[in-house]
């Protein structure tokens, strides 16, 4: 899973160097479109989190993570393939439910993996996250110095390519257990109730935060 972040992260950085002038030189938007398209797509793909987690309860989660490597894939794929504001606002949308979604699942899959040595195992990864992210900025940043549009389309296919290749890896992965998928039986004692969760909306604290950092 951590040759996993690096291979993804790399492919990520490549496209976040250059996603905004791909839109602005190659498919012609304005400013505004642009601005429009970015913050609409972030917008949406907050759903992805929640989503991916949901799923993983019910489904094994290696192949929730290779379907949502897929899904990024096809969806950087799209944006080669038409100019038309809308279509690219849509798959930006579904590149970022991905992006958010492959986000939880991995560290789902820390979680179960790790168990104790969780946090350990989450600090690694973020460094060699943020590894990849430095490799692919450096490699998009050659690209950019040719400035042309098929260096840009090449980054964008780069970045296609790493969630094929983060895909393939996945299907190496061992299928992490999970309590919330183990078949209880005669001999199994049942789980001991939990109590009820506090509902974070009435945390005066936790909702002024919220907002505060929607504000900013």
């Amino acid at each position: 899973m951590l040759t996993i972040a690096l291979v993804d992260r790399i492919g990520s950085g490549l496209w976040a160097s250059v996603s905004v002038l791909y839109f602005t030189y190659v498919s012609g938007l304005s400013v505004t479109q642009v601005g429009t398209l970015v913050a609409t797509a972030g917008a949406i793909g907050i759903a992805g989190a929640p989503l991916g987690g949901r799923i993983a309860d019910r489904f094994p989660l290696t192949r929730v993570l290779l379907a949502v490597q897929l899904l990024r894939a096809l969806a950087s794929l799209a944006l080669l393939t038409t100019n038309h504001y809308a279509l690219l606002l849509a798959f930006s949308a579904v590149g970022s439910l991905g992006d958010r979604a492959a986000s939880v699942l991995t560290r789902l899959y820390a979680t179960r993996v790790a168990g104790a040595d969780r946090v350990r195992y989450q600090a690694v990864h973020r460094t060699i996250a943020n590894v990849g992210w430095a490799l692919g900025g450096l490699a998009a940043a050659a690209a950019l110095a040719l400035g042309t549009t098929t260096a840009y389309q090449w980054l964008l296919a780069g970045d296609a390519l790493s969630f094929l290749a983060s895909a393939l890896l996945t299907l190496r992965c061992g299928e992490p257990p999970s309590a919330s998928r183990i078949v209880a039986t005669s001999k199994t004692p049942a789980p001991a109730t939990k109590p009820a969760s506090t509902n974070p909306l009435r945390d005066r604290c936790f909702v002024g935060l919220v907002g505060w950092v929607w504000v900013v």
